[in-house]
């Protein structure tokens, strides 16, 4: 099983918004595989939200870094935007979603992960309530469905919390699956955030238990239940024995994919920010050369983890 770190574990530490920059300090931190976040390319002059090419070039620019480092990429994070809010912003939502299809066509990864969107967050007050999230979130998927057939990528839904994201309903296995089964389009499955579970006090073993089949990816992350904290596995309040039992139970045989990048926390660090920072303070942030350290301890526990429950660890 590969053990999988996101590119925006160190993304904060780079001037440049390409999603390539950080890529090549994941070099000697023991991580092979690679998780690209495309999370947040949608912003005004992005090469990401309009319907030319020049996107195309940080995608190049990543598989030729991973060319020189030793990469592979096997998973990705789609650009949060709004597709409910103004015309404007559902066109560039749309295009950066479209085109982060395409670069995993590009890069060979077989899937990429996109949130639904939560009424609470994006929707007007008018339209609350399970059933119109659901209606309105089989339009969102649905809109890239051909995007998904064309390019041969699957698109994974994943669980939030209701602690920070009240107009969300798909945080439980059985609701998530309900949502992809319901949905009906053939490259739609689930990724299942631990983290996000743990906010809300789910029972990791029959969350993941219930979505079976349809698991396709983890987002493996701790908390202490108080807030999406975004820790490494055994820095927080899960069981992961509940997590690894139910990987084994379900014969899951996807990667194990790491978002830990906020065990060095930053200053500024959402949900958790570092109290009275002043100008000029030079403490604020962890230094790069410790965040990569911190990762390579990551890896050494994601090793521990599997090696625990007969996985082999790639």
């Amino acid at each position: 099983m590969k053990l999988v770190t996101t590119t925006d574990d160190l993304a904060k530490y780079f001037v440049s918004k390409s999603v390539a920059a950080p890529l090549a300090a994941l070099k000697d931190t023991g991580f092979k595989h690679v998780d690209l976040s495309i999370y947040n390319v949608v912003y005004e002059g992005s090469p990401w939200i309009g319907r030319g090419e020049e996107w195309k070039k940080e995608i190049e620019e990543c598989q030729s870094i991973a060319d020189k480092c030793g990469f592979d990429f096997c998973q990705a994070h789609a650009p949060a935007g709004s597709f409910f809010r103004s015309a404007e912003e559902r066109e560039w939502f749309i295009n950066a979603v479209r085109h982060s299809i395409e670069a995993c066509a590009m890069l060979g990864i077989p899937h990429i992960v996109l949130h639904a969107e939560s009424l609470g967050h994006r929707l007007p007050t008018k339209l609350f309530g399970r059933r119109r999230f659901i209606e309105k979130n089989k339009e969102l998927f649905c809109t890239f469905a051909d995007d998904m057939e064309r390019h041969g990528v699957d698109v994974l839904v994943e669980n939030s919390s209701n602690l920070w994201n009240p107009g969300y309903f798909l945080n439980t296995g059985k609701d998530i699956r309900a949502f992809v089964k319901e949905a009906n389009i053939p490259r739609l499955h689930v990724c299942w955030d631990t983290g996000h579970a743990n906010c809300d006090g789910l029972d990791q073993y029959k969350e993941i238990t219930a979505i079976g089949d349809q698991l396709r990816a983890f987002h493996m992350q701790d908390n202490y239940g108080n807030g999406d904290s975004h820790v490494m596995p055994m820095a927080g309040t899960i069981n992961w024995d509940s997590v690894l039992r139910a990987m084994k139970d379900i014969g899951y045989k996807g990667d194990f994919t790491f978002e830990g990048s906020n065990t060095l926390r930053r200053s500024n660090c959402w949900p958790n920010f570092r109290r009275n920072v002043k100008e000029g303070d030079i403490l604020s942030d962890p230094a790069l050369h410790l965040q990569q350290k911190q990762l390579s301890v990551m890896y050494e526990v994601g090793k521990w983890m599997l090696a625990s429950y007969g996985f082999e660890a790639e």
